[in-house]
């Protein structure tokens, strides 16, 4: 889940993590959340949030939705008491301003996607189905 910035990170993230991992993940602008996605929450499903600086406020709203329904709230973002109380996990980037704190977040997404590609025994160097060309019909 991302929003303003972050969304376009949060994009990519999942677009990574589906690539090495074969696992379904969907990026999404966290006000969408609500919206019929939250119904495939149960208890122990992550949801990961890159959180900006000027959007914690609304990511707080889908971390408790997330909770509330046994959910593990993975937030990636700069310290925040609000992301720490709310949080599941926390996943600390450096203060970075709201520029390059969106930018900071595709490390940690990165390599959560190889970590559980490798988990999962797949070599994420050479992902199944993947053509690493573009070609123009």
């Amino acid at each position: 889940m991302g929003y303003g910035l972050t969304y376009p990170i949060a994009l990519e993230g999942a677009l990574k993590l589906k690539e090495v991992t074969y696992a379904h993940c969907e990026g999404m602008l966290s006000t969408e959340f609500k919206h019929g996605p939250l119904s495939a929450v149960y208890e122990g499903y992550p949801v990961i949030f890159v959180a900006g600086p000027e959007d914690v406020s609304l990511l707080v709203s889908g971390i408790n939705e997330t909770t509330c329904r046994g959910g593990q709230a993975i937030v990636i973002g700069e310290e925040n008491e609000q992301l720490r109380v709310n949080a599941h996990d926390l996943i600390l980037l450096p203060s970075a301003g709201p520029l390059l704190n969106p930018l900071l977040a595709t490390l940690p997404l990165q390599l959560l996607s190889y970590r559980l590609s490798l988990a999962r025994g797949y070599d994420p160097d050479f992902p199944r189905n993947l053509s690493k060309t573009l070609t123009v019909d």
